[in-house]
């Protein structure tokens, strides 16, 4: 009589801890739309605040650009020849409000003409409060500039580039009325001029004595 075939022993699974992932294609994508839509980026900026921008690397306390100009020509007045020289500075003039000095207590409000020169590395910055005068003259808007000691009072003209309708008016006009503000505020001691990180860098702030040095060099109307 045969024996039945002994049966082979069964070897038992272990639960594996290993859960094999599940792939949903549609909510895969459902959530990497919402991560991906959940960062908004930021609105294109206007000329005027890159403008801005541009600035305040030259000086901080530019807190709003009053009124602009895209070509400005600085002439400076000779005593002696009793003509006006080309400074050898030439580029967009921007009036500015700056932010008053952390030093006075009364928060006196300021402002200044800024040329960014496109000529050179030497900006012109007038600050409104140290002009003595303003007067417009054909087309050119003269300002009596106080100067340092010895440097005296200096006369410099703007001729500002009329590109649009009103765009000499506007600008000597926003001059004359910043002046009047800055001015009838008083002066503040100072320990020296504001400077930026471009200016520390790149460029400077003209002083008369610089502003008129070029004009005798440079020569010519």
């Amino acid at each position: 009589m045969s024996r039945p075939a002994p049966r082979k022993a069964r070897h038992s699974r272990q639960p594996s801890n290993r859960i094999p992932a599940v792939s949903d294609y549609e909510s895969d994508a459902a959530a990497y739309s919402s991560m991906h839509n959940a960062y908004t980026p930021p609105p294109p900026r206007t000329n005027t605040e890159l403008n801005l921008s541009v600035l305040q690397r030259y000086l901080p306390s530019i807190h709003t650009i009053l009124s602009i100009a895209a070509n400005a020509v600085i002439y400076t007045f000779g005593s002696e020849s009793g003509s006006w020289d080309k400074s050898g500075v030439e580029g967009t003039m921007f009036v500015c409000a700056q932010s008053p000095l952390s030093e006075d207590p009364s928060h006196r409000p300021r402002a200044c003409v800024f040329v960014l020169n496109r000529r050179g590395l030497d900006n012109v910055i007038v600050d409104l409060a140290r002009v003595s005068d303003v007067e417009i003259s054909g087309e050119l808007v003269i300002m009596r500039v106080e100067g340092e000691w010895e440097e005296g009072e200096k006369v410099l003209g703007v001729w500002i580039h009329n590109d649009k309708d009103e765009t000499r008016e506007v600008n000597a006009a926003m001059i004359q009325d910043s002046w009047k503000i800055a001015r009838t505020a008083g002066l503040v001691e100072t320990q020296g001029p504001e400077v930026g990180p471009a200016m520390q860098a790149m460029g400077r702030r003209l002083s008369l004595s610089d502003l008129f040095g070029k004009a005798s060099a440079g020569g010519g109307n």
